[in-house]
């Protein structure tokens, strides 16, 4: 599993002349103060610069046109990303650019995606694979002020344009699937465009004879004797395996007939058996004794309801049989019918080529036989192409076979149920820490959960889930680890009790290793004992003044890079 961390934030104004600079704690950084003091903006700014916009910036801080330098790690290696506008540049710890554009989608994706080892392929609306953008590396990892708080996995805009991505995204992050799965199906797809290339390949090179009527025939018009008794020699070859293919057929055919002999037999016996069974039920119901005496084998037999109903159930499987014996001798008719004419297919096809052996005794002229050689002379060509295409599809449905059967390998059931109940163990005493009582824990102790909470229950039952999906992760993914992001969870007006449980829950539960950044009012009494806080309290001015020299000096140079 690859580990993001955060270092430092740099936020740059050439506009008002004005810049920031945050410094984060490897496992905890509080970012507290008031509201309008700018720790959303701050805070939005760190997914921003990789290209994960958030759902609303505000229109100060727009017209702002604030630049961001995030220095980060990934397994301890340190880069730098700097996002001007539209424009990005990603530089490595001596500064050194490794990549600079303005598309998210098609350059700066694949390049995060393999620098952090982000596997997850997604299809999009024109059916085309790509690496999604990084939002979807970083969605489990952050809750938005504006939009996370209302609905899970929805902190970043633009998310729709892949269709009920959240289920796949969950089984990604959260190990049920890992990345090998993602790579492998990946590959799969490579594959199978490049095998239906070659199939499209191989259909034009069979139009192609049939347009040119290339088929080959074998009519034995060689310019030689040698090709001619060739010709004949492969002839009779085909004659041979047209014959088997033939007695194959009739086979076929035989077997179906006789199934339908034994269904014809068995139904005579069952319409017989029918017609004795009414005349027990008739003579039984006529008549008066109690019991029954058989002269053939000695029994008594009661003459009871219980006995009469008997023959009747027993006639009445009869029928059954028979209605079932009806519709198999219409299938097999069916198949009689089908196998009948693969037979007299067979016979035709023997009799052309008997009819071209004959053929081949007679005399023939020498324009016949410079046509013929020129339509070998293509139809051997075009044969060698078939045989190559055949070859090279045939080749790559094998590759595709074995990474099938390891695809289905790794969608493990078992693997599944352990990371669902892993999950399961954590979401329900999360919920109870935090109040939410009035829940369904079916709707909750699944991946991806459904969350339907109302009122101040919504964020708290919201939270709840993204800490045990973030407990899940680190437990069970191949995949990334990314920095916690929360922005202000007292929403929907909560308590003071319920907002400190919640505050008491981000810092409690997160795993040891994780680096967690937390934007908040207050801690509602909570210590930080392991961690940093930093304080704004400039109302509308988070910027200032006193560092944009300091940033301007350490952007310029990147900047410089990414225009030259």
């Amino acid at each position: 599993m690859k580990k993001l961390r955060f270092e430092s934030l740099e936020l740059l104004s050439l506009k008002e002349r004005k810049a920031l600079t945050v410094q984060f704690h490897p496992l905890l950084t509080v970012i507290q103060g008031e509201n309008d003091v700018g720790k959303s903006s701050v805070i939005k700014s760190l997914y921003w610069a990789f290209g994960a916009t958030p759902p609303k910036i505000h229109p100060q801080w727009a017209r702002a046109n604030v630049k961001a330098l995030v220095i980060f790690t990934v397994d301890g290696i340190r880069y730098r990303i700097l996002r001007n506008q539209e424009n990005f540049g990603v530089f490595d710890s001596s500064g050194k650019m490794l990549l600079s554009t303005s598309q998210v989608t098609k350059e700066l994706a694949p390049f995060i995606a393999k620098l952090i080892d982000f596997k997850l392929v997604f299809t999009n609306r024109e059916q085309t694979s790509e690496s999604p953008p990084p939002a979807y590396a970083f969605l489990p990892f952050y809750i938005d002020q504006d939009a996370g708080w209302r609905k899970p996995l929805d902190s970043f805009a633009y998310l729709t344009q892949y269709v009920d991505f959240r289920k796949d995204l969950l089984e990604y992050h959260t190990g049920i699937l890992p990345n090998e799965y993602y790579e492998l199906s990946a590959e799969r797809r490579g594959l199978e465009f490049e095998q239906k290339t070659f199939e499209a390949d191989r259909g034009v090179v069979r139009k192609a004879i049939a347009r040119f009527d290339l088929q080959a025939s074998f009519d034995g018009l060689e310019l030689s004797t040698e090709g001619h008794e060739q010709a004949i020699e492969q002839l009779l070859q085909r004659l041979q395996q047209v014959k088997q293919v033939r007695q194959e057929r009739a086979g076929k055919l035989a077997d179906i007939l006789d199934q339908r002999m034994i269904l014809d037999q068995q139904t005579a016996v069952v319409r017989s058996a029918i017609g004795e069974l009414e005349k027990d039920a008739k003579f039984a119901g006529e008549l008066d004794e109690v019991e029954v005496f058989c002269p053939t084998c000695g029994t008594v037999h009661r003459n009871d309801f219980a006995n009469r109903f008997s023959i009747v159930q027993d006639r009445e499987s009869c029928f059954e049989f028979l209605t079932e014996a009806q519709q198999r001798i219409r299938v097999l008719a069916a198949q009689a019918g089908k196998a009948e004419a693969d037979v007299r297919d067979a016979d035709q096809t023997l009799q052309e080529i008997q009819t071209t052996l004959d053929t081949k005794r007679g005399e023939v002229s020498l324009l016949e036989v410079i046509e013929s050689r020129g339509r070998r002379i293509a139809a051997n060509m075009f044969d060698s192409q078939l045989e190559e295409l055949d070859v090279k599809i045939a080749t790559l449905f094998g590759e595709i076979g074995k990474i099938e059967e390891r695809l289905k390998e790794l969608k493990d059931k078992k693997r599944r149920e352990d990371i669902v109940a892993f999950y399961a163990r954590h979401i329900i005493p999360y919920l109870d820490r935090l109040d939410v009582t009035n829940y369904t824990a079916d709707d909750y102790t699944k991946i991806p959960a459904r969350v339907a909470e109302t009122g101040s229950d919504l964020p708290r039952a919201i939270l709840a889930y993204f800490l045990a999906i973030l407990r899940t992760i680190h437990q069970h993914s191949t995949a990334l680890f990314a920095p916690i992001v929360i922005d202000s969870p007292n929403q929907q007006d909560q308590d003071p009790k319920n907002v400190a449980a919640m505050i008491d829950l981000i810092v409690e539960s997160r795993p040891d290793d994780a680096q967690t950044i937390l934007g908040t009012v207050s801690l509602h009494g909570h210590d930080i004992k392991e961690g940093s806080v930093i304080e704004f309290t400039r109302k509308l001015s988070v910027l200032s003044e006193d560092e944009y020299e300091g940033v301007l000096s350490s952007m310029q140079p990147l900047m410089d890079q990414m225009t030259t």
